[in-house]
């Protein structure tokens, strides 16, 4: 009998045939690095989708799920025109502009002087970034930045975010209704909002004297107005509407690029206003290629207002002045620097600890757990156990993140499962359950790495014997999955073929196929 493929099973395919070129034709880049001096370059990525499935703003406005409604002082805001499902999707969408992360060199960003200013994945997982909305951190800034400063000194816009805004310039020059039909209506819609905004400037000279080169020549393509228009707005464009495009599950599994890791394939992309206008209403967010989805992740009553954090999900269980603060660490280039390591920026959280206002940031960052990893497995263990021990917190000021012990505790049932005794294994099938809970907590109803957690989950009570278990995690995972992404077992095994098969014990010699057979069983 034959297996109906719909547009998404189409769309994951193209992705993962990507992906497969991708990473033989970087293997193929290191085998042949000392004998060519030209790397093997794959196409952009973009992925064929029939136009019918795309959305447009106009299609949003039109439909029977979503209306518009104006609210004094916060403007436009979208709510529920009818009840949506859990897991019901709302936006499927297109970028007008994509740079992945292997179109820029790990060296170009440990010399930015900031984290990308837009595009944040914290832990390598999605999170999505503010259009229209301001925090405490832009007005802050916007004092000391318009003051007349040299302007290198404060360059502080990533390669990345370089690469879009010059990718899309070229663009709109080749099309011009691109920048009347499309870019114009984002945030700041005027040049006036944009003069209120801090500069972005370009810290990669080249790229920005390329970027200026293309601007200056405007007022002989368009019309003085539109020129000075996009020259003015532009830039600030790209910064507050780019989103990072990844999916977290993958990124949660696959983090390690030396290790087969997809971590490279990741992006940034600026999308146009039938997403910026959604940034502020839909739940959740996922990515197949550069096709970006939103879904509900919780019941949506008619009459709600749709809403978006922007912020992980593991920090939802902090305090509102912490989640602030992790917003505008998303916009305040002075928190965090790109070059700095995990030590340094402990040490300068801590060394600050004399205001005992200040709000500390999450210290368990990607980069943190990257240098944990590294560590023998027997003085990891010890190492993390050292760094959650209660007496001894990580914040100087007590009252550690919750979101830096639940990653700690994955790294330890990581770390237990990689010690490969049957004791060990046993105590981190607690550990991951001990994580599960934590997501069942404080994650939304359904989430893409509460399905990560819940097939370790069942992978480790598997190895421990426990079928039971196994069996329980196993269909909380594919149930979860299947409401967020569906397509049933088949999908959910395409997606997770990897992660079932990954040897977290080093003698690990069962059957993965028939493991994976008993707890995710296809239909005869």
């Amino acid at each position: 009998m034959s297996i109906k493929i719909d547009f998404v099973d189409d769309l994951i395919n193209q992705a993962e045939s990507y992906a497969q070129n991708f990473l033989f034709l970087t293997k193929l880049d290191d085998d042949d690095d000392a004998s060519s001096d030209e790397s093997v370059q794959l196409p952009p990525l973009s992925l064929s989708i029939p136009s019918k499935h795309l959305t447009t703003l106009q299609s949003i406005l039109d439909g029977d799920t979503m209306e518009v409604k104006t609210t004094t002082g916060r403007g436009k805001e979208f709510y529920a025109k009818r009840d949506i499902r859990m897991g019901e999707r709302l936006v499927v969408a297109k970028p007008i502009t994509l740079v992945m992360g292997c179109e820029v060199d790990d060296d170009d960003d440990d010399d930015e002087d900031s984290e990308s200013d837009d595009e944040k994945s914290n832990n390598a997982k999605a999170n999505g970034k503010k259009s229209n909305n301001r925090t405490r951190a832009d007005d802050e800034s916007t004092e000391s930045s318009n003051n007349s400063i040299d302007p290198l000194s404060q360059a502080t816009g990533t390669k990345r975010n370089g690469l879009i805004l010059l990718h899309t310039l070229q663009s709109v020059i080749e099309d011009q209704s691109l920048w009347t039909d499309t870019l114009s209506h984002l945030f700041p819609r005027t040049i006036a909002e944009a003069l209120a905004l801090p500069p972005w400037i370009c810290s990669d000279v080249t790229l920005g004297m390329e970027i200026e080169s293309l601007m200056s020549n405007l007022p002989e393509l368009f019309d003085e107005p539109t020129a000075k228009a996009i020259q003015t707005r532009l830039a600030l464009i790209v910064r507050y509407n780019v989103l990072s495009v990844e999916t977290s599950s993958e990124m949660f599994v696959y983090p390690d690029a030396e290790k087969g890791g997809m971590v490279n394939l990741e992006a940034t992309a600026l999308f146009g206003p039938e997403v910026s206008f959604l940034i502020i209403l839909i739940h959740r967010m996922y990515c197949i290629g550069d096709i970006l989805f939103f879904v509900a992740n919780q019941p949506v009553s008619k009459g709600q207002e749709l809403c978006f954090s922007y912020i992980e999900h593991e920090f939802l269980c902090e305090s509102s002045e912490r989640r602030t603060a992790m917003l505008d660490m998303d916009f305040n280039d002075d928190y965090c620097n790109d070059n700095d390591t995990a030590q340094h920026r402990s040490k300068r959280q801590r060394k600050d600890d004399e205001d005992d206002d200040e709000i500390l940031l999450p210290l368990i960052d990607i980069d943190m757990q990257k240098e944990l990893m590294a560590i023998a497995p027997p003085d990891r263990l010890e190492t993390i156990k050292d760094m959650l021990d209660p007496d001894q917190p990580l914040n100087p000021n007590g009252n550690d993140y919750q979101s830096d012990i639940y990653n700690l505790r994955i790294l330890q049932a990581i770390t237990l499962e990689n010690l490969d005794t049957n004791q060990r294994t046993k105590e981190a099938l607690e550990e991951w359950k001990w994580c599960l809970q934590f997501c069942k907590a404080n994650f939304p109803p359904i989430d893409e790495t509460t399905v990560a957690i819940h097939v370790r989950t069942a992978l480790c009570a598997y190895s421990c014997k426990e079928t039971k278990v196994a069996e329980h995690h196993a269909e909380e995972a594919l149930k979860m999955h299947d409401l967020l992404f569906g397509g049933g077992v088949r999908r959910f095994r395409k997606r997770y073929q990897h992660e079932f098969l990954l040897k977290m014990r080093q003698s690990d010699d069962s059957d993965g196929e028939l493991m994976v057979q008993e707890l995710w069983p296809t239909k005869a």
